[in-house]
């Protein structure tokens, strides 16, 4: 192909798009807009105390292993506390406790929540202040087997905590659909 200046400006505009589709996969794989994070380790033991580390915008999500040989309405202890990791981010807060039954089912728990946290009709519990750069806050100190739960004693379980936050900037209302701050 004998390049001449008809073919350049087709030439320019094909290695343009190649860039631009290079750089849009990498910051879609790259996660640069929302990122994940977490603990996906199944090694933490239920009773343990633990403490999760928060970023803005991101979901953190906490698995604990256990056995199904509990009682219905059973409290088991499990201190879970959360820290702001951001030096210069005030945070919305909200959790969702769940667990995977033998049956590939996910099952809704409740928890013994500590003070300023709410559960709502969605099933998250949201944390009615702003989370301060670098503050610590408990979020429960047991977790409740459910009723409805049908555990096998033989089993294991996987519990999972997640934990979603938000900058104070964003749009709350629009994106949860709750603002957990509004009465304070």
């Amino acid at each position: 192909m004998k390049f001449s200046k008809s073919n350049f400006g087709w030439l320019f505009a094909c290695i343009g798009l190649v860039l631009l589709l290079a750089l849009s996969v990498y910051l879609g794989v790259s996660g640069f807009f929302y990122r994940t994070g977490g603990s996906y380790t199944t090694d933490l033991v239920l009773g343990q105390n633990i403490e999760a580390g928060l970023h803005k915008n991101e979901a953190t999500s906490l698995s604990l292993n256990f056995s199904g040989g509990f009682l219905p309405d059973e409290r088991l202890n499990q201190v879970i506390s959360v820290k702001n990791a951001e030096e210069s981010a005030n945070l919305y807060l909200r959790a969702k406790v769940f667990i995977y039954t033998s049956q590939n089912q996910v099952e809704e728990l409740d928890v013994v929540q500590n003070s300023n946290w709410t559960k709502n009709d969605d099933g998250y519990f949201y944390y009615n202040s702003l989370v301060n750069p670098l503050e610590q806050i408990n979020f429960c100190s047991h977790v409740i087997v459910s009723n409805n739960l049908q555990v096998v004693s033989w089993k294991k379980y996987i519990l999972t905590v997640v934990f979603e936050t938000l900058d104070q900037s964003a749009d709350i209302l629009s994106l949860w659909g709750v603002n957990p701050v509004q009465n304070v």
